[in-house]
C-alpha cells in the first residue's frame, strides 16, 4: 500500500510552507490532511516518492494463523478481541480488510454450517421432560466435546443417542445440530443452567462437575482455546478405549501426569518423558500465566529462538523421535518439531514478561510463522 501526492502538488506544498504560510492554512486550501502537509512541508518526505504506509496488522498475522490452527471454530471477533488486547490498534473494518491482505479465514472449520436457532423452540417447564438416572453412570474428560460425552453415555446404555437426547432438555436437542462445540447462542445460553441439571440426573454426576468440564455449558468461553485429543492414558485411566475430543486451554501443551504431548486433533500423540525439559517448559509457562495473559504467552511464545536454541531444539528433536514409535515420529513430525522447539519458546516469553509490577510491553516484538 502507498500514500503520495502528484509531485507537482507536493512542490507547491513546500514552496507555500516556505513562503511563510502555516500547515493547516495549506491543508484547508489544497484539501489534504495536516498529517500529509506536515510530512511534505518539514522534509519527512519528497515529491514523487513512494512511502508504503505500515501495516499495523502484520506484527498479529502470525499469531491470527497459529490461534486459527489450533481452533477452527475460533471466529472474527473473539480474534479480534484477542489483539485487541495484544495492542491491535485498529477497527473491526480495518481487521477484516487485512484478513483478506494477508489471506486469513477465521472460522475455517470445513465441518461447521450457518448455525441458525429459527425452527426450535424450547418448551414450558412443565412440559420438559424429567431425566431419570441412567442405569450404567458415567463422567466426562476434562474438556470433552458435548458430542462425544452424548455419545459415549449413550453407547455405555445400549441406546441411541436420538433415544438420549429424548429424554433430557431440549437444550441438548438443538446444541446437537451444530459442530461448534463452544459457541453459545443468546437465547439458548440462559437454559444451561436447567440444561446442565437435566444431565446430571442422567449421567450421575453433579451439575457443577459438568459446567466445569464440559466447555459446551459456556464456562471460561472468553479463554483462549485448543482443538485437541485428551491425554489418551487420562483417557484409558477411566475406560476409555477412543480418542475423546476437547477443548483445552490454548497455552497447555503437555499432560503433566503422564507426560504425553497433547497435538492437534486427529494427530496420534506422543511421550516426552524422556525429554524432562519440555516438562519443565510446561510447567514455567503455566506459572507464567500468573503474570500475563494467555494471549501474551502465545504471542511472545512464537518469537525465533537463539543459536544455543537451535542446538538444543535438534538435540530434543532426536530424542523425542529415537524414544517414540516409528509409526508417531512419522505420521506426527510437525508435533515433534513443534515439542522440541517448546522449551526455547518459554524461555523466550520468560524473559519477556518483566517482573510483576512492571508494565509488559509487546511493543517491538514480531512472530514469525513456523
Amino acid at each position: 500500500m502507498t500514500n503520495i501526492l502528484p509531485r507537482d502538488r507536493a512542490e507547491l506544498i513546500i514552496a507555500e510552507h516556505a513562503a511563510g504560510k502555516t500547515v493547516p492554512q495549506i491543508a484547508a486550501e489544497y484539501g489534504h490532511s495536516p498529517q500529509t502537509v506536515r510530512s511534505y512541508a518539514l522534509g519527512h518526505r519528497a515529491p514523487g516518492e513512494f512511502t508504503a504506509r505500515e501495516d499495523s496488522f502484520a506484527p498479529f498475522a502470525a499469531y491470527c494463523r497459529r490461534r486459527l490452527e489450533d481452533d477452527p471454530h475460533l471466529r472474527a471477533m473473539p480474534l479480534l478481541a484477542e489483539i485487541t488486547g495484544l495492542g491491535f490498534p485498529g477497527t473491526g473494518k480495518t481487521f477484516y480488510r487485512a484478513l483478506e491482505r494477508h489471506e486469513i479465514s477465521p472460522h475455517p472449520c470445513p465441518d461447521c454450517h450457518v448455525a441458525r436457532i429459527s425452527g426450535y423452540a424450547l418448551r414450558p417447564p412443565e412440559q420438559m421432560p424429567r431425566p431419570f438416572r441412567l442405569a450404567v453412570p458415567l463422567s466426562p474428560v476434562g474438556g470433552e466435546t458435548m458430542a462425544s460425552f452424548l455419545r459415549r453415555l449413550a453407547d455405555a446404555n445400549r441406546t441411541t443417542l436420538d433415544a438420549l437426547l429424548g429424554i433430557l432438555h431440549p437444550w441438548f436437542s438443538i446444541r446437537n445440530q451444530w459442530h461448534d462445540d463452544r459457541w453459545q447462542h443468546d437465547k439458548l445460553a440462559p437454559w444451561a443452567g436447567e440444561a446442565a441439571e437435566s444431565l446430571a440426573a442422567a449421567c450421575g454426576s453433579t451439575a457443577l462437575a459438568l459446567k466445569k468440564a464440559l466447555p459446551a455449558f459456556g464456562e471460561n468461553r472468553e479463554q483462549p482455546a485448543r482443538a485437541v485429543t485428551a491425554c489418551r492414558l487420562c483417557s484409558a485411566a477411566q475406560r476409555i478405549q477412543q480418542p475423546v475430543p476437547a477443548h483445552l486451554p490454548a497455552c497447555r501443551r503437555v499432560c503433566l501426569r503422564h507426560g504425553i504431548w497433547l497435538s492437534a486433533h486427529g494427530t496420534p500423540q506422543f511421550s516426552v518423558r524422556d525429554c524432562p525439559d519440555i516438562l519443565d517448559a510446561e510447567r514455567r509457562a503455566r506459572r507464567l500465566l500468573r503474570r500475563c495473559t494467555a494471549e501474551q504467552l502465545l504471542y511472545l511464545s512464537m518469537q525465533p529462538p537463539s543459536q544455543a536454541g537451535e542446538r538444543s531444539w535438534k538435540r530434543r528433536a532426536t530424542t523425542l523421535i529415537a524414544s517414540n514409535p516409528r509409526s508417531a515420529s512419522e505420521s506426527s513430525s510437525q508435533e515433534m518439531f513443534l515439542a522440541a522447539a517448546y522449551p526455547d519458546a518459554i524461555t523466550v516469553a520468560q524473559a519477556s514478561v518483566k517482573a510483576p509490577g512492571e508494565q509488559s510491553s509487546l511493543a517491538g516484538t514480531s512472530p514469525t510463522h513456523r
